[in-house]
C-alpha cells in the first residue's frame, strides 16, 4: 500500500467522522500498521487526527483526535 493510499483511507474516515479535510498528511509505517496524521497548519495545536491502518487490508484500526 502507498503513501497516498493511506492517505486516501484516512482521509475518508475523518470525512465519515464529519470532520473537515485535513491539507496535511504524514505517514509512518510499521509493519503490520501504519499511521497516518493527518493536521491543518493553520492552527498551531489541535485539531488534527491519527489514523491507525492495518497496511494488509486496508481496515482502519483506531483513531484518535490530537490536541
Amino acid at each position: 500500500m502507498t503513501d497516498a493510499d493511506l492517505i486516501a483511507i484516512a482521509r475518508a474516515r475523518a470525512a465519515e467522522l464529519g470532520r473537515p479535510s485535513y491539507p496535511e498528511a504524514e505517514v509512518e509505517v510499521r509493519e503490520p500498521e501504519a499511521e497516518v496524521l493527518l493536521s491543518d497548519p493553520r492552527y498551531a495545536r489541535g485539531g488534527g487526527l491519527l489514523v491507525v491502518i492495518d497496511t494488509a487490508t486496508g481496515a482502519v484500526l483506531r483513531v484518535t483526535p490530537q490536541l
